[in-house]
């Protein structure tokens, strides 16, 4: 790979395999590094350092669970189809 480190795309999985993110390659590269997540998948692309040479991650699993808050669902009533549209 010719170019930055960080330049590509991560995908970030919860450890529930659920999708959280993109997040640079460098940040997934320190997930990693940190024992924070888990590398799933790489490209054919490998980073090199004094000591290391480990691939470019493009799919990482995060070691514990993240909670996400979910939206709530919005009641279908006659205010919030006016709120929805501009009261028109």
């Amino acid at each position: 790979m010719i170019g930055r480190v960080g330049a590509n795309r991560a995908l970030v999985l919860n450890a529930t395999f659920e999708p959280l993110g993109i997040v640079s390659t460098r940040r997934a590269l320190l997930l990693v590094l940190a024992t924070r997540a888990e590398l799933l998948h790489a490209t054919e692309a490998m980073f090199h350092s004094e000591r290391l040479t480990l691939p470019e991650p493009s799919v990482v699993r995060l070691a514990r669970y993240v909670r996400v808050p979910h939206n709530r669902t919005v009641a279908v009533n006659r205010r919030t189809v006016f709120a929805r549209d501009g009261h028109r």
